[in-house]
C-alpha cells in the first residue's frame, strides 16, 4: 500500500547546502542560557517559534507541540557544562533532524500510547545509524516509561563500553555523563537522568556477525520490539529491512532511507534479494557524492528517480506475511531535495491509530 503526502512538507528548505530560515534578529540558541542570556521560557518560546514555520507543523502537531518543551529539557540537563551543550545543540540541524524524523516519532507515540502490554512486558526501541542520537534523546522524554524499558543507540561510531571516547568517535558523554567510569568524573551522571534509559551499541550493520550477535542477544525472546531507522545509507537499509523480516519479535518497523547504493554494486553485477524479492543492483546504484555541500554527480531529477525505485523495492523486499505495511511519501524535504520516502511495518493485529493516520492523506489531530 502505497500513499503520497504532498500536502506534509518540512521547513522552507531542506537541501544538505540549505538550511531552515528563522528570524535574523532572535538570539542564538547554540549556546548556554547563561551565555547567551535566555531564560528557560524565553528558549522555550524560540524553538517554539521557530518549528511553527514549518508546513509540517499542523500534520503533526501533537508531537511538534512536545518538542520545544523536549529540548528545553535536555538544556537544563546540560546546564553547568556549556562546551557540551554547544557541541550538541545547534538550532537548526536539530530542528532539521526533528523535522524529518517527524513522522516516524508521531509513529511511535501512536503505536506505544496505544498497546496494551500483559504480564509486565514493555517495549525496547532500537535506534539503527543514530548518529548522537537526537531521535531516541526525543522519544526518552516522549513516551511512557512503563511502556518502554529501554532505547539502544546502534552506530559503529560508538567508542567500546570500555574505552574513553576518541575524536573520530561519537562522543557518548551527553547520553551517560559520569556514569561511564572512563568519563571525566566531575561531570554529573546524566544516565540516570533520562526519563526512558538510553544506551549505545557499537555495531557496524554491513557485518553479519555484528548483526548475528544483536539477534541472538538483544531481539530473539526479548520482545516486543520497535525498530527504528532514519536516514540510513546505502545497503544499510537492506539491513535494516532483513532485521525486521529476520526476527518476529520486531513489532513495529519504520524506515527512511538514505542516499543510493554505491556503483561498486553495480559493477560486481549484484542482486539485491530480500525475502522473496529480488531486483538488480544496476536499478538503484548510482555514483555521486557530496563535497563541500556540492553535489558532483548527476542531475537531481535523475537521482530522485532512481531513489524513488530504491525505496519501492525495499517496501516490496518487506515481508507481508501476518504484517501491515506501507511505503509513504512525506515531503520532509523541499526546494530539490528528494529523499522524501517513509516505509513502516506492523506485525498483526494492527494499532488501529497508527493506521488510520498512516492512511490518511489529511491528518487530523
Amino acid at each position: 500500500m502505497r500513499y503520497n503526502c504532498c500536502q506534509a512538507s518540512t521547513l522552507p528548505s531542506q537541501d544538505v547546502a540549505d538550511e531552515p530560515s528563522y528570524d535574523d534578529d532572535a538570539p542564538s540558541a547554540s549556546g548556554d542560557g547563561a551565555q547567551f542570556g535566555l531564560s528557560d521560557a524565553e528558549f522555550e518560546t524560540l524553538l517554539a517559534r521557530a518549528l511553527q514555520q514549518s508546513p509540517m507543523y499542523h500534520e503533526y502537531l501533537t508531537v511538534f507541540q512536545a518538542a520545544p518543551k523536549i529540548m528545553t529539557e535536555w538544556r537544563q540537563r546540560y546546564r553547568g557544562n556549556p562546551a557540551l551543550w554547544k557541541r550538541l545543540f545547534q538550532k537548526d540541524r536539530v530542528i532539521k533532524e526533528f523535522v524529518e524524523a517527524a513522522p516516524i516519532i508521531d509513529a511511535v507515540k501512536r503505536l506505544v500510547d496505544d498497546a496494551v502490554l500483559v504480564n509486565g512486558q514493555q517495549f525496547t526501541i532500537f535506534d539503527l545509524a543514530c548518529g548522537r542520537g537526537y531521535l531516541s534523546m526525543t522519544l526518552s522524554h516522549l513516551l511512557p516509561p512503563e511502556k518502554v524499558k529501554k532505547l539502544v543507540l546502534v552506530d559503529k561510531q560508538w567508542p567500546m563500553h570500555n574505552m574513553t571516547p576518541k575524536p573520530h568517535h561519537i562522543s557518548w558523554t551527553h547520553i551517560y555523563g559520569s556514569h561511564k567510569k572512563v568519563e571525566d568524573q566531575s561531570i554529573p551522571c546524566y544516565f540516570d537522568t533520562w526519563p526512558i534509559e538510553l544506551h549505545t551499541s557499537k555495531m557496524d550493520l554491513k557485518s553479519s556477525q555484528q548483526i548475528r550477535n544483536m539477534e541472538d542477544f538483544h531481539l530473539r525472546d526479548k520482545g516486543p520490539i520497535i525498530l527504528v531507522a532514519v536516514h540510513l545509507c546505502g545497503t544499510l537499509s537492506l539491513k535494516a529491512v532483513q532485521l525486521f523480516n529476520n526476527n518476529p519479535e520486531i513489532r513495529f518497523f519504520c524506515l527512511k532511507p538514505c542516499c543510493l547504493p554505491g556503483m561498486v554494486h553495480a559493477k560486481r553485477h549484484e542482486i539485491f534479494r530480500l525475502g522473496n524479492h529480488s531486483f538488480d543492483s544496476k536499478l538503484v546504484c548510482m555514483a555521486g557524492k557530496w563535497k563541500k555541500n556540492v553535489w558532483n554527480g548527476p542531475p537531481r531529477t535523475t537521482t530522485k528517480a532512481y531513489f524513488e525505485r530504491w525505496a519501492e523495492n525495499l517496501f516490496l523486499g518487506i515481508d507481508s506475511t501476518d504484517t501491515a505495511k506501507i511505503q509513504k511519501s512525506i515531503m520532509v524535504q523541499r526546494n530539490g531535495g528528494y529523499q522524501n520516502e517513509f516505509l513502516f511495518a506492523e506485525r498483526l493485529p494492527e494499532t488501529n491509530s497508527v493506521w488510520d493516520a498512516l492512511r490518511s492523506e489529511e491528518r487530523v489531530e
